[in-house]
């Protein structure tokens, strides 16, 4: 059947600001966050020298529930694909709660960036109060620091992100370059981990959850240039080069660190305490700073890309079609990005409440993964309900398999959901928060679409059609 492309009367088009490079570095930006300074000390400590298989079937396993993203977005290319093509391949309703999951999900990881990001700055920088509440407010300053680098056009937010990228990798690859030919101890690669299957298991969590991110990309489908092709593209050559830069930084640590569980686990700062051991104290502090352009970048790919479903929402006026509008000057959404803001201040309100920075990890990991399931089963309905679309796909994936991944998404994400809320301590608020939040969204929702539909708007004919511009 022919779909029309729609976009609402006086609409301005989204600056297509992002080519090839600045798609790589966002997907480099978005999955290399804090997570690696930090989780590759108790990586190590379950996986021993099998570190390098971790993080390959890690990625393996990311990849799966990414491959139904790449062929949506290399068919029908659009800004906040969540909320668009779910709303079109299943129903409008599943469409808004993956979007609302997305969203939280999103602005629960900027939490725990920006706290993380005030930690860091709090240990060299005093205001002489207490150090706790130090670092919740200028958790708060953060987020609105960075609101005002979107209100110029997205090249500028693009452009910080490839230099704060550059630099990541050049600290990251500094300390695995040098180590390689400093360190004394060769780098031995096992395939037989020190704890067994349970303890590989384990270190293949952790992996996960620092492989995460691929996922940004193709919520700016009008904003990249030729985007059938450089999304995938994007995803799969800055996949790839993560994969390496973690697998060659966790063989230099291995190599720095003689082995032993406890000293392992009780590692704050992996990376730092590794590179001690080796390099000079000047290019220690170098990799002390990548972790800060490591939240820098992860922070900033959120930012850039999550408030576009905000914006499909509102083109279908499920929000109020204002917080859609497109800055003539800027060329991008400023209110949906005042909008994801405002929600990422009151989520960090929440540490006033005696939330810490753990309830944001788990809220992100189950928020996106959930987001990821749901979305990878609507995708297999593509090629039956856009044909036309699938036939001119950079990237066409036949339905059966299709069908194959998604299942697997769902296999390999609901066992890592529920590990993370077994182990998380008050996971039972986290729940209820996450449960609550999309209970009231489905009240607007059943409540909104019944005042559109007095207004005299045909709903499901407007959820038929493909919102937002084409090349």
């Amino acid at each position: 059947m022919a779909q029309a492309e729609s976009a609402h009367h006086g609409d301005i088009k989204l600056g297509r600001a992002l080519g090839l490079g600045g798609g790589i570095a966002l997907v480099v930006g978005s999955i290399i966050g804090m997570g690696i300074f930090a989780l590759l000390a108790p990586i190590a400590a379950n996986s021993g020298n099998a570190l390098w298989l971790a993080f390959i079937i890690a990625m393996i396993i990311s990849a799966v529930g990414v491959i139904p993203i790449i062929q949506a977005a290399s068919a029908i290319p659009r800004a906040g694909i969540g909320y668009l093509l779910t709303s079109r391949l299943t129903t409008p309703l599943w469409g808004s709660i993956i979007s609302l999951w997305a969203v939280v999900g999103g602005a629960a990881t900027a939490c725990f960036i920006c706290i993380g990001f005030a930690g860091n700055i709090a240990a060299y920088w005093s205001w002489g109060i207490d150090k706790d509440l130090e670092i919740k407010l200028l958790s708060l300053i953060i987020p609105v620091a960075f609101m005002s680098l979107y209100l110029f056009k997205l090249q500028i937010a693009s452009w910080v992100q490839i230099i704060m990228v550059v630099l990541k990798v050049i600290a990251l690859g500094v300390f695995a370059g040098v180590g390689i030919f400093v360190i004394k101890n060769p780098i031995q690669l096992s395939v037989i981990p020190p704890h067994g299957v349970a303890g590989m298991v384990m270190a293949i969590v952790l992996c996960y959850s620092a492989c995460m991110g691929f996922q940004v990309i193709a919520e700016m489908g009008e904003e990249i240039k030729n985007p059938k092709r450089n999304i995938p593209l994007s995803m799969i050559i800055g996949g790839l080069i993560v994969l390496v830069i973690y697998i060659l930084v966790g063989a230099v640590f291995m190599s720095s660190v003689p082995y032993d569980f406890d000293t392992l686990m009780k590692m704050k700062s992996p990376l730092i305490d590794s590179a001690n051991t080796f390099l000079p104290p000047a290019w220690v502090g170098f990799i002390a700073f990548g972790a800060l352009f490591a939240a820098v970048t992860a922070l900033n790919a959120g930012a850039m890309a999550l408030p576009r479903e905000l914006l499909s929402q509102a083109r279908d006026n499920l929000l109020p079609s204002g917080i859609g509008k497109v800055s003539g000057r800027t060329l991008t959404p400023v209110r949906a990005v005042g909008v994801y803001f405002i929600l990422v201040v009151l989520l960090l309100l929440l540490q006033f409440a005696g939330i810490d920075i753990d309830f944001y990890g788990v809220m992100a990991a189950v928020g996106i993964l959930l987001m990821t399931i749901v979305g990878a089963f609507a995708v297999i309905n593509l090629p039956k309900k856009y044909p036309e679309e699938y036939k001119k796909a950079y990237i066409r994936i036949p339905r059966p398999w299709l069908i194959v991944f998604a299942i697997l998404t769902a296999v390999t994400s609901l066992p890592f959901i529920a590990g993370v809320i077994v182990s998380y301590h008050n996971a039972a608020l986290m729940c209820c928060l996450l449960i609550g939040l999309t209970a009231l969204f489905i009240i607007y929702y059943l409540l909104r679409v019944r005042w559109l539909k007095k207004q005299g708007v045909d709903w499901a004919e407007r959820t038929k059609k493909i919102t937002g511009f084409g090349e």
